[in-house]
């Protein structure tokens, strides 16, 4: 069964946010690894696999207590506020920023124990994203209209 992306284009607040942990997490550690994280919600598949596969990921610091399997209703909401389906976590948002060029290898490669890393389109992007933030604006208003390969080719985002 083929994985089904959401565009950057219907990304919401949930979709930002994550991916500015992702960010932080990366600047610290020179690199987000996947795996077991409980500051990411996880539905109950992703759950089993990170916690076996990569239970401590390398964070700057982990948390004591395990993470939860998510419940349903807390599943990724979009811009126009609807969910595309009752499990998409944190780590399904990870595949679709993969999918729209964010980092440096595609949704495929994202599997437990691997560190990503930010592509050129990913660092522009969220740049953009701090500044935003910084001017006092709101993850629920963020919107990137232009698609990330832009700014690859020298666009501006």
């Amino acid at each position: 069964m083929e994985q089904a992306y959401v565009p950057m284009a219907r990304w919401g607040r949930d979709h930002w946010r994550c991916l500015v942990y992702v960010e932080a997490v990366m600047v610290e550690m020179a690199g987000f690894q996947v795996g077991a994280d409980p500051r990411m919600t996880a539905n109950r598949r992703h759950y089993r696999v990170l916690a076996e596969q990569c239970p401590r990921p390398k964070r700057p610091s982990h948390p004591v207590r395990p993470g939860m399997v998510m419940r349903p209703e807390y599943a990724t909401t979009l811009a126009d506020g609807t969910q595309p389906d009752p499990w998409h976590d944190d780590w399904s948002c990870v595949q679709d920023f993969a999918a729209e060029g964010l980092f440096t290898v595609g949704p495929e490669q994202v599997e437990p124990g691997t560190t990503l890393t930010f592509s050129e389109a990913g660092l522009a992007l969220t740049a953009k994203l701090r500044q935003h933030k910084a001017a006092g604006g709101q993850y629920r208003d963020f919107a990137c209209e232009i698609a990330p390969d832009a700014a690859v080719a020298g666009g501006d985002l």
